[in-house]
């Protein structure tokens, strides 16, 4: 968290102002010692007795960016940077700050934008801006090359799989064979039944007979 400041503001001499001067006073105390849940609660004091106050809603936005209450620290530095005073370009700042810690990267990127707008010179916000952007850019590419993997791998796993058909149909036509000239027609298949039953025992063929034709089954 950068430019924090201790908030130590000099204040008309009003009574309406003396209870916020006090708590602004106190809640910059806790947060140097930091104390940050009481620097919260010293803050929100202040916001209730001044629901305008810039310097308490930045304040509060900085006591809960370090409790890591990120929603907490978004809303109080979008009401500072509405307030559109001195700490206006710092609240900015901030509140990209918590988005990105949020995981908000989108918002993030809108907030150092506008606090790059009101300083063109912001360094660190013009750093933490291009830093998002390539880690985006960074995710895209590996979300890229991802679906290429992925649609790499499914047209492989496509291609297996109809060569796997084709193979399968291969094996199927040549244990079927749709060729006539290749199928034993039905009265040949008669005859063969018919040679088993007149031996009781169909010895192994002699040799220059067709493979995988030898019979050694008693009938």
């Amino acid at each position: 968290m950068r430019k924090f400041v201790c908030l130590l503001l000099v204040f008309a001499a009003c009574p309406a102002y003396a209870g916020v001067r006090a708590d602004l006073r106190e809640g910059g105390k806790f947060y140097e010692d930091k104390k940050y849940g009481q620097a919260l609660s010293k803050y929100n004091e202040a916001l209730a007795k001044d629901p305008k106050s810039e310097s308490a809603y930045f304040g509060a936005g900085a006591a809960a960016y370090y409790l890591k209450d990120y929603r907490t620290a978004e809303k109080a530095f979008e009401s500072a940077a509405q307030q559109e005073k001195s700490l206006a370009q710092d609240a900015l700042f901030n509140l990209g700050n918590a988005y990105y810690r949020a995981g908000d990267s989108q918002q993030a990127i809108q907030a150092f934008r506008q606090a790059i707008v009101k300083d063109p010179k912001d360094k660190e916000a013009i750093h933490n801006l291009q830093l998002i952007l390539q880690q985006q850019q960074n995710q895209q590419n590996q979300n890229d090359q991802n679906q290429q993997n992925q649609d790499q791998n499914s047209s492989n796993q496509a291609q297996q799989n109809q060569d796997g058909k084709g193979l399968a149909q291969d094996n199927q036509n040549q244990q079927n064979p749709s060729d006539p000239q290749d199928q034993m027609n039905k009265d040949d298949a008669n005859r063969v039944m018919q040679m088993a039953r007149e031996n009781e025992y169909k010895k192994p063929t002699q040799a220059g007979a067709a493979q995988g034709s030898t019979v050694e089954k008693d009938w």
